[in-house]
Order: C-alpha cells, then sequence, then structure tokens
C-alpha cells in the first residue's frame, strides 16, 4: 500500500462528500424524508463507480468538454435554487418544491463526487487499491458522521441553505467555464463566490 496515496484519497473522499451527506441531511430534515440520501448515494455512486471500473478510460475523455457541460448543468440548478429560496423568503410555496429539491440533492452529490473523483484519477496510477481503499473508507467515515450529526445539521434553515449553495454552484460553473476559455487558476472561485452572494441577495431583495 502507497500511504501517502492512501491519506491523500481518504483526505479529499472525506472533505468533498461530506458536503453531499450534509446536503442530504438537511433536506431529510425539511421534508421529514430518508429519500433525501438515496438520492445522495445515487450522484455520489454514478460518479465514484465508473471513476473506479474504467479508471484510465475516463482520462481519455476530453476534459473540455466535460467541464463546458457540467457548467451549464450547475449554472441551470443554480438557477433553480436561487428561485427557490426567493419564495421561500418572501412566503412563496409551490407544490413542486419537494420534487426540485430532491433534485439539487443529486446535483450536488454529483458535483462532489466528480471533485473528488478527479483527484482519484490523479491517484490511481500510482496506486490503485490505494486509491480505492482511502476513497472507499472516507465513504463509509461521511455516512457515520452525517448519522452521527444528522439532527445538528437538519437545523439549518433550508431557504439559507439554497442561497449559499446557489452562489457556489454558479461559482463552480463560471469558474469551469474560465478555466476552458482563459486556463485561470482555481484560486479565482473565492472572489466568484462573493460575487455571486451579492448578486444572489440583490436577486432575493428584489
Amino acid at each position: 500500500m502507497d500511504i501517502g496515496v492512501f491519506l491523500a484519497a481518504l483526505a479529499m473522499g472525506t472533505l468533498e462528500l461530506s458536503e453531499a451527506g450534509a446536503v442530504s441531511a438537511i433536506y431529510a430534515g425539511a421534508y421529514k424524508s430518508w429519500i433525501p440520501y438515496l438520492y445522495g448515494a445515487l450522484g455520489v455512486s454514478v460518479v465514484l463507480l465508473p471513476t473506479f471500473t474504467l479508471g484510465k478510460f475516463i482520462e481519455l475523455l476530453p476534459i473540455q468538454y466535460v467541464l463546458v457541460v457540467g457548467a451549464v448543468i450547475l449554472a441551470y440548478f443554480g438557477y433553480r435554487l436561487i428561485r427557490s429560496a426567493r419564495r421561500s423568503f418572501k412566503g412563496i410555496r409551490k407544490h413542486h418544491e419537494e420534487k426540485e429539491g430532491m433534485g439539487v440533492v443529486l446535483v450536488v452529490a454529483i458535483t462532489e463526487a466528480l471533485e473528488d473523483a478527479l483527484v482519484a484519477l490523479a491517484l490511481i496510477p500510482q496506486s490503485y487499491s490505494s486509491t480505492l481503499l482511502g476513497t472507499g473508507i472516507s465513504a463509509i467515515l461521511v455516512l457515520g458522521l452525517t448519522a452521527l450529526l444528522k439532527n445538528q445539521i437538519a437545523r439549518i434553515r433550508l431557504p439559507h441553505l439554497k442561497f449559499v449553495l446557489s452562489s457556489l454552484l454558479f461559482s463552480l460553473a463560471s469558474l469551469w467555464i474560465l478555466e476552458v476559455a482563459l486556463d485561470v487558476t482555481e484560486l479565482v472561485i473565492l472572489p466568484l463566490f462573493l460575487l455571486y452572494l451579492g448578486v444572489n441577495y440583490l436577486i432575493i431583495k428584489i
């Protein structure tokens, strides 16, 4: 076993997948249902299972196309989130709100798993088994932490979560487009995030 690869996979997996677990727990608490956990698990599985079964073949896909398609999807769900958050803050309810929320859980899970998968693909050539073990343990660890802390996590108000998540999704979408067009550093995500926080705040107040 390559300890360095194992620790890198474990740390990155725990970091990325914990957000998917947290979002699942918040939506599960808001809707009093366990279904968001299934959507979260599905989103993670859809990305990580092919990552470790196909491995090298995934690296052959043009990353530019993957980023552009991913950016469009993230921007779409970012729009839906801020629209939903605005309705919530203004006290307007829609009958399809729950279905929309489940889609958000799925997209967040896929996004976070994709971030983890990109790191895993870089680690696999060094040690497949260590990468697989580290990622697998991180998934189990996140499941345990989510189950242990779900009551505390569920106290986060859904409209505020949607507001922040929308800003994050817009930021990631913009970052991916900029990476394709200008090859910028990932550090620009911080000013982008702050920018979209401001824009979304104005949208909610309008």
